[in-house]
């Protein structure tokens, strides 16, 4: 059974990858962010999303602590991992809105978490992720949250463009002063 959802988690997360490259190679189809909530590029992102991390849930929970992080410390540290990541996402949503977190469109946040990167709710799920595969100490779980990782690091390139032409200039200036992810340069964001 393990087999069986990683393969279907590796298949929606597969999928959800070749969405992002079909909207950068060929934006008149845009994938994400969809159109509208009741387009089916929001039905079909949603319901991939959902069995993804569905899939890694019910991966860490068939394949519990069969990898090589067998010591206890993997218990805090991915915790605090996650817990960290839900404050993070809960106050980016909240910041933002749930309609825009939904990738909907709305108004040009620059406040809470959007100072620090232009993507904090990426970024809480990049840190939630890696929390889950430390925790589960998996092998599918790991390559399942990699995979995850790398829509999350992806998505921001289809979006940029799009919230260019939806906020204009404003967007542009914000983006020349908040970096895409995280600095750790102090004041000079160019991440």
């Amino acid at each position: 059974m393990t087999g069986w959802v990683f393969i279907a988690t590796l298949l929606a997360e597969i999928l959800l990858g070749a969405s992002l490259i079909v909207t950068l190679c060929y934006p008149p189809l845009r994938i994400w962010p969809p159109p509208k909530r009741n387009s089916w590029q929001y039905f079909f992102t949603w319901r991939l999303t959902l069995g993804s991390w569905a899939g890694i849930l019910t991966l860490g929970v068939l394949d519990w602590n069969r990898f090589v992080l067998g010591h206890w410390v993997r218990l805090p540290l991915g915790i605090a991992f996650i817990a960290a990541s839900l404050v993070l996402v809960l106050w980016a949503v909240k910041t933002l809105g749930f309609k825009a977190s939904q990738g909907l469109g709305g108004i040009l946040v620059q406040e809470g978490p959007y100072q620090i990167t232009r993507n904090p709710q990426y970024v809480a799920d990049i840190v939630m992720l890696g929390g889950c595969a430390v925790l589960a100490n998996s092998i599918y779980v790991w390559i399942s949250c990699g995979v995850g990782m790398a829509w999350f690091v992806l998505a921001p390139f289809t979006e940029e463009p799009w919230l260019h032409d939806q906020l204009g200039p404003d967007y542009d200036h914000y983006r020349e002063r908040v970096p895409r992810f995280v600095s750790f340069r102090g004041m000079d964001r160019t991440v």
